[in-house]
């Protein structure tokens, strides 16, 4: 009788604690700071078959001083609100960051399903951010593009996307997460 009431007791201090926590508006899930859902963007001229794209110009190690992360809050059940940010970037140029959740792997030269996330300047210390919210992270890649004068595409820095990096739903509370 005794294990039965502890677990019982358990299980009503477990709801309790859920019921506070939505009464006071806390987030499901929240991942960032030190631990983001995401922060090993590849520079597109590491993927195989771009070496020759944009501003690669045959070397694999341009912009592989680029670095971004992405982190999540689900603010509540079924939303999640993503924050990207990016360092390292040249100040003030224009990036644009798209997003693709086509679930078919990515192929060279394919560029449908892209859809534009935002666009912003980088800041004077190379910074740009950004923020996005859907109600389905799953198979969600990233690229951040370079805008020049006159361009909409613009020409990919960084990527999750065409590095098959793209969101998944870990485990039913939503926590997200990206495949290795």
């Amino acid at each position: 009788m005794t294990r039965f009431s502890l677990a019982t007791l358990a299980t009503v201090i477990a709801i309790a604690g859920a019921a506070a926590s939505a009464a006071s508006g806390a987030p499901i899930t929240k991942q960032n700071g030190s631990a983001p859902v995401f922060n090993s963007f590849t520079s597109i001229c590491s993927v195989p078959g771009y070496v020759n794209y944009g501003n690669c110009n045959g070397d694999p190690t341009t912009y592989h001083q680029v670095t971004g992360n992405i982190n999540a809050v689900q603010a509540k059940a079924g939303r999640w609100n993503l924050g990207l940010a990016f360092t390292n970037l040249e100040p003030g140029k224009t990036y644009r960051l798209w997003g693709n959740q086509d679930p078919t792997p990515p192929s060279p030269g394919v560029i449908g399903s892209f859809f534009v996330i935002g666009t912003t300047v980088a800041g004077l210390d190379g910074t740009a951010r950004f923020s996005y919210q859907t109600t389905d992270p799953s198979n969600l890649g990233f690229d951040l593009n370079l805008l020049g004068p006159g361009q909409y595409n613009g020409t990919t820095v960084v990527t999750s996307y065409w590095s098959l990096q793209t969101l998944q739903i870990l485990n039913p509370d939503g926590t997200l997460y990206i495949p290795s």
